[in-house]
């Protein structure tokens, strides 16, 4: 039922919210930590059938004093998990202040909004020392091995969940220099050293373990050996040793010998493939039922990291690498799903291997992220760490490293095609453009099933990517994709009925941040929950498109979501929107519109 109020009862409501009571029980879903001038800034009106709001519903943006600053219509974006929805574009807004959206669907139809933040930095400034600090003191506090940090509700500490947190830092610190002060660089740094600290012990481990110089163990109370966890521990390695050089040397010359030795084990002897009955495999992969890893077969995200750990190594001084990204980057370029081959009219995503005789011919392709468990041996070695979805990223630095390379066409057109032909139209087959968890042969693309429990992360790292394919494209529409992953952690989500509403109100997954804030077993400030899901946290169903919503609510915290999350707010504040007002554009339809930009005389036919 539609919420009737008079306009009366409406003023009075904004002022209402505009002092002491700060949570609205509307049906307007919005930010709950703010908008950023520039940025595209919308709400999204949330019902239970087509007809909840009418073809002539419009909106009107108020400031404190209750004059109209923008307005226009609620545009019907149709049907997704069971709910209809309707988006109130109000990007044009450049006045930083405290607004009020009121829906109006004719005479005494009202709906409103929480209050709304509008500012420069928003977001960043929010959510940047609560995250790098607070939330990572905190965490170094609460590490039960006395080194790195508390991972999660628990008391685990993940080498995978150690490599995304201290990649996040480094990507603040390369991006964001001029968001942060000589102080805060020197605090970054310094939580890079406590994240791989723990990564050197986990290392050191593995030699003690009698598994040779180079590889690394998952947890320090596991014996288990995972393909991309050495892979990753190569390019963290070399990253970290890179930016620690001016300041300290020592341990920068130990890290990169480090990854060198990871490099080099993994090169040789993976990929791992490690005996285990398989729980969750074909459900997490989207594999036929009853099928295992096949022998001899690297994952295509793990010959990304290995291709992303050799530019690393390249950037570092090791020059030498340079062949094994490009060698690593044809792998991964043979897998690429062509376009005749495209699955429901996607393609330019890539499939898991080379071959699937062992999966009777039936291929698939790679899914956002495959983590599923740490503590028990019995179906999860396999999968654990898969964080990293469709991280293209050093493809994008081999096109400005290596510009003249014979290759780098090849590379170019393999981003373009993964860009257009698979994460444009994929994300925009949501009226949130969040990035999918993957394409399942007969299910079609799925947002939250397969998955052990939800992986807010994934969205960060999509945020990322998009903002890399505006710079590497000039194409505004991605940096209206990064900030829709970006604003659904943020608060822009499909929302949790609360019981004392029968409408769904948003909330901010990052703990302390925001209005409204849900989710962190430990209440640590910054730590970002796991987010929403098709199962029950910590329980994996197949993934079926019948109950593909967003039924569930995973509460507990993880160190992967945080700093991905930060790292990609770096790049938002930094990165110069491509067509110079902010990224605005012609807002997003529903299903399959990403067209085509223009081609320079450079690019590929």
């Amino acid at each position: 039922m539609r919420h009737m109020i008079s306009k009366a009862a409406m003023l009075m409501t904004a002022i209402r919210l505009f002092g002491e009571v700060a949570y609205a029980t509307s049906g307007i879903l919005s930010s709950q930590v703010g908008y950023d001038i520039g940025c595209p800034m919308r709400a999204i009106v949330r019902g239970d059938c087509p007809d909840y709001l009418t073809a002539g519903a419009t909106f009107q943006l108020c400031d404190r004093t209750g004059k109209e600053v923008a307005g226009g219509p609620v545009r019907n974006w149709g049907e997704k998990w069971g709910s209809f929805w309707w988006i109130a574009d109000f990007s044009g807004i450049e006045k930083r202040g405290t607004y009020m959206l009121h829906v109006n669907d004719g005479d005494s139809t009202f709906l409103v909004s929480d209050p709304i933040d509008v500012g420069h930095k928003t977001l960043w400034s929010k959510c940047f020392r609560t995250i790098a600090f607070d939330f990572l003191v905190t965490r170094a506090e609460q590490a039960r091995s006395g080194k790195g940090w508390r991972d999660c509700g628990s008391d685990l500490q993940e080498l995978s969940s150690h490599v995304v947190a201290v990649d996040g830092l480094c990507d603040v610190l390369e991006v964001a220099g001029n968001l942060t002060t000589q102080d805060e660089r020197r605090h970054l740094l310094n939580q890079v050293l406590t994240g791989c600290e723990y990564l050197a012990h986990l290392q050191d481990k593995a030699k003690r373990l009698g598994l040779g110089r180079g590889p690394v163990v998952h947890e320090d109370r596991q014996a288990h050996v995972v393909t991309g966890n050495v892979a990753k521990g190569a390019m963290i390695f070399a990253r970290a040793g890179r930016l620690l050089r001016p300041t300290r040397p020592m341990k920068s010359a130990e890290y990169l010998e480090r990854a060198e030795l990871a490099f080099t084990w993994i090169a040789r002897h993976g990929p791992i493939i490690n005996e285990e009955k398989q729980q969750f495999y074909p459900h997490v992969h989207g594999s036929p039922l009853g099928s295992v890893p096949p022998e001899n077969q690297w994952m295509t995200r793990d010959l990304v990291m290995m291709m992303r750990a050799a530019v690393e190594l390249y950037k570092a001084g090791r020059k030498t690498y340079k062949q094994s990204a490009i060698t690593y980057a044809s792998r991964v370029m043979k897998r690429q799903v062509p376009r005749e081959m495209n699955e429901g009219g996607l393609y330019g995503h890539f499939y898991t291997y080379d071959g699937f005789t062992s999966f009777g011919g039936i291929p698939f392709t790679e899914k956002a992220n495959i983590h599923c468990g740490a503590w028990s041996n019995d179906g999860r070695i396999y999968n654990k760490g898969g964080h990293y979805p469709h991280y293209l990223i050093p493809m994008i630095e081999m096109v400005e490293l290596w510009p003249d390379h014979p290759d780098a066409k090849r590379w170019r057109q393999t981003l373009r095609d993964f860009a257009y032909g698979y994460f444009a139209p994929a994300c925009r087959q949501s009226p949130f453009m969040i990035l999918p968890a993957g394409y399942y042969r007969g299910e079609g693309l799925l947002h939250f099933s397969g998955w052990y429990h939800a992986h807010n992360n994934i969205y960060a790292f999509a945020a990322s990517l998009a903002l890399e394919f505006e710079r590497l494209f000039g194409d505004p529409q991605f940096r209206e994709i990064a900030v829709g992953n970006l604003q659904w952690v943020a608060g822009l989500n499909c929302g949790l009925k609360e019981p004392e509403s029968s409408r769904y109100l948003s909330v901010s997954m990052i703990s302390g941040v925001g209005t409204r804030y849900r989710g962190s077993w430990t209440k640590i400030a910054g730590s970002i929950c796991n987010g929403f899901s098709a199962s029950k946290q910590f329980h994996v169903e197949p993934p079926r498109a019948i109950s593909d919503r967003p039924t569930y609510f995973d509460d507990e915290a993880y160190i992967a979501h945080s700093l991905p999350f930060l790292s990609a707010l770096a790049r938002l504040m930094t990165y110069r929107p491509a067509d110079g007002n902010g990224g605005r554009h012609a807002p997003a339809g529903a299903v399959n519109q990403a067209a085509e930009p223009p081609r320079s005389q450079n690019d590929p036919p």
